[in-house]
């Protein structure tokens, strides 16, 4: 009895569909390779050539700065020279990822210097990822109107900042600011904590999501107002003991600690007059606790 004959296509067919298995399955290693192991595959460094920009040193005209970030880092603080400079670090991760796809825009308009970090399109096929650390240096003999540092991932760091309005703000990283001089004094923070040291700040609003706050004030000013709201975090308060001001401590889930150094006695969601009660103070959490410590 004789054996059906094969059609003689079969055999080029499956040849066919296992050549695309296997082309598929190598592409779909590839991505695979580039998404997971890529940024530690390959990892790039480059000093990013620094930005130098006159500052007014006219106390009646001037200055102001913008600062802004992605992913990386912000470092504002001061120097003994009389220019400001910027410059930091460009790290590339992962398949044909460079540090100069990396670009800055860069320019002082009248006085009105604006530094930001521009990211390339992110490249999901080859795993690319790219971050960059700021440092600003600034005269410390200058006053500046305003001052504005952003970033979205990474760490905000500021000190000794003189300005008419100061304000900083973060998503995923801490916030900490210290020999601070300004008028009016902001910080806004999603995801992490948020450290002030306030030499004289008119007024103040920190706040942040997750995280707590700590903020240090040396003196309060007559009639300013000092607001503190965090969600899932503690708040520390440090004034002075001889300070004139109106707390009112609101917490959900906490407690409010025994005040030290201040002759009074704190109540959540009620007010506490200390001195004339000149300036307001309002802190509130929603988890977490506070204190208020005099000093």
């Amino acid at each position: 009895m004789s054996t059906p004959a094969k059609k003689p296509g079969f055999g080029r067919t499956m040849l066919v569909v296992i050549i695309l298995v296997v082309a598929v399955g190598a592409v779909v290693a590839v991505v695979a390779a580039s998404v997971f192991l890529g940024p530690s595959l390959s990892v790039t460094k480059k000093n990013f050539t620094p930005y130098q920009s006159s500052v007014s040193q006219n106390n009646n005209s001037p200055s102001s700065m913008t600062v802004s970030n992605t992913n990386g880092g912000v470092t504002v603080s001061s120097w003994s020279q009389a220019y400001v400079m910027i410059n930091g670090t460009v790290t590339a991760r992962g398949f044909r990822s460079t540090p100069d796809t990396v670009t800055f825009v860069e320019s002082n308009s009248s006085g009105n210097i604006v530094f930001q970090v521009v990211f390339p399109p992110s490249n999901f096929f080859f795993g690319a990822s790219y971050s960059v650390d700021v440092h600003l240096y600034t005269p410390v003999s200058a006053k500046y109107n305003t001052v504005q540092a952003v970033t979205v991932n990474g760490d905000l760091q500021v000190s000794s900042i003189y300005a008419s309005s100061l304000t900083l703000t973060d998503t995923n990283g801490g916030i900490t600011a210290s020999n601070i001089s300004a008028t009016t004094m902001t910080a806004t923070d999603t995801n992490g904590s948020v450290n002030l040291t306030c030499t004289s700040c008119g007024s103040a609003t920190v706040t942040t999501t997750n995280g707590s706050v700590t903020m240090s004030l040396s003196i309060l000013s007559l009639g300013g107002t000092y607001t503190v709201t965090s969600t899932n975090g503690n708040v520390n308060l440090t004034i002075p003991t001889i300070a004139s001001c109106k707390i009112t401590p609101n917490t959900t889930n906490g407690s409010v600690s025994p005040s030290s150094g201040l002759g009074v006695q704190l109540t959540n969601h009620a007010t506490t007059t200390i001195g004339t009660g000149s300036a307001i103070v309002n802190l509130t959490t929603v988890n977490g606790s506070i204190t208020v410590t005099g000093q």
